[in-house]
């Protein structure tokens, strides 16, 4: 099984949208947080890697976005005060 087929499976069969967008590693784990403790999937997704490697939790250039499967994304906007 792929690895994408496998994240499908995860988030039952939904594509993973965009809630929220955040300019810090860490702004966007607290928010990535705040949905799982809501029992809401989220992960992360950017290709900034930092220049202190993929441990970095400082800001990015390029930004990190939050994102829960299409049929979540109305609550977690909610859970996140979002619009």
């Amino acid at each position: 099984m792929t690895r994408e087929r496998s994240r499908a499976r995860m988030s039952g069969g939904s594509r993973w949208v965009t809630v929220a967008s955040y300019g810090a590693v860490h702004e966007a784990e607290l928010a990535a947080g705040i949905l799982r403790a809501a029992g809401i999937p989220a992960r992360l997704k950017s290709d900034h890697v930092g220049i202190f490697g993929p441990g970095f939790q400082g800001p990015t250039i390029r930004g990190v976005d939050v994102q829960v499967p299409s049929s979540s994304v109305t609550v977690a906007r909610a859970a996140l005060q979002v619009e």
